[in-house]
């Protein structure tokens, strides 16, 4: 990097910058937000979509993850890098280049995981909130704690070892406790034996305890768990479970069902001849929105409303359009679709709602 860090931050900072200046520092923090996320890839968490081609697909989502502090105000300049950079050379006197760097590498990085986080909560809804619940219940539990380890996080069964969350991970006593020397427990055999103890309707917190007593008291493997490793096997069991109950129900539609099932979609028709004129008069007429663009919000908005009644009201916005638009990317989502789409379905849901109190 060159030496004058300070300077080409300070330019950016004060508005007084050139096109290369600026071409220069986004180069730099995307390459800085890329390394992080293909240090995530390396260490077990998948952050690239379903291309082929994760190398594009990485780069793509670190511009996007960096995008945000790029936004202008009224005055053409960037208020988050001006907020952040002026705040740190208020705070450091004979602040250097490498210290600038040091702060930029912070700042980028911590803008990664904040964007990182909100798009895996569009891409996994379901994950994401398992993941929230398996927080809140290491948090809430005594005989639960948690560790980090080269970018990820893990869960341990405590029954009465003492550990701090700061203490060193090279801890002796901890090391032995958490039998770091023994393999990882595979996922058949962590698969198989919880299904034996596995209740649907267990609490998340409890369905936690019973995974890592089971690892606890499979002395021959590791004594933890990755979170993310909990995630799948939550959800696989989830899925098994829902499936088997569908199975043994043999649920057959009897007339009221129908008649029922006719009158809700009667009101989503009714919601949806709204929406579509709503869109008309709002993006359409006023060359916001193309007549094909409309159409296609329009199905993905009925979708969501689809959704609604099969209780899959976690499913992604993003998913729904995508349907339609296959080469969509998170990206173009979210700079020209996600504001306008999303007050749509907020809208939709709403209305939608409201009709539903006729059945109740």
């Amino acid at each position: 990097m060159k030496e004058n860090f300070i300077d080409l931050v300070k330019s950016i900072c004060s508005g007084d910058y050139s096109q290369a200046q600026l071409v220069q520092y986004i180069n730099w923090a995307q390459k800085i937000s890329l390394g992080y996320l293909k240090y995530q890839e390396v260490t077990g968490k998948r952050i690239s979509g379903e291309r082929l081609n994760t190398e594009i697909e990485l780069g793509d989502l670190a511009i996007d993850c960096i995008a945000e502090l790029f936004s202008r105000d009224e005055n053409g300049s960037f208020p988050q890098l001006k907020k952040y950079y002026e705040t740190k050379f208020a705070e450091l006197e004979n602040i250097t280049d490498s210290d600038v760097l040091i702060l930029t590498r912070r700042l980028i990085v911590r803008k990664t995981k904040q964007e990182l986080s909100r798009i895996f909560r569009e891409r996994d809804p379901e994950g994401a909130k398992i993941v929230r619940n398996i927080k809140v219940a290491i948090r809430s539990s005594e005989k639960l704690s948690f560790f980090q380890e080269m970018g990820r996080e893990f869960v341990f069964y405590k029954n009465g070892f003492h550990y701090n969350p700061e203490e060193n991970i090279q801890n002796k006593e901890l090391l032995q406790y958490l039998r770091k020397t023994k393999p990882p427990i595979t996922e058949e055999i962590l698969h198989s034996q919880f299904l034996q103890i596995y209740n649907p309707g267990d609490s998340i917190s409890n369905s936690i305890k019973k995974i890592l007593e089971l690892v606890y008291n499979n002395t021959e493997s590791q004594n933890y768990l990755a979170i993310d490793k909990i995630v799948k096997l939550l959800r696989s069991l989830k899925f098994e479970s829902y499936k088997e109950k569908l199975n043994s129900e043999g649920h057959v539609s009897t007339p009221i069902d129908n008649l029922e099932n006719k009158e809700i979609e009667g009101y989503i028709e009714i919601v949806m001849d709204e929406i579509s004129e709503k869109i008309q008069k709002q993006y359409v007429d006023s060359g916001k929105l193309s007549e094909e663009k409309s159409t296609t919000y329009t199905k993905a908005l009925k979708d969501v409303l689809y959704d609604l009644i099969q209780k899959k009201d976690t499913s992604s916005y993003y998913r729904n359009l995508k349907h339609y638009l296959p080469e969509l990317s998170q990206k173009e989502y979210r700079n020209n679709e996600r504001s306008v789409f999303e007050y749509l379905a907020k809208v939709a849901k709403r209305n939608f709602r409201k009709q539903l109190k006729e059945l109740l």
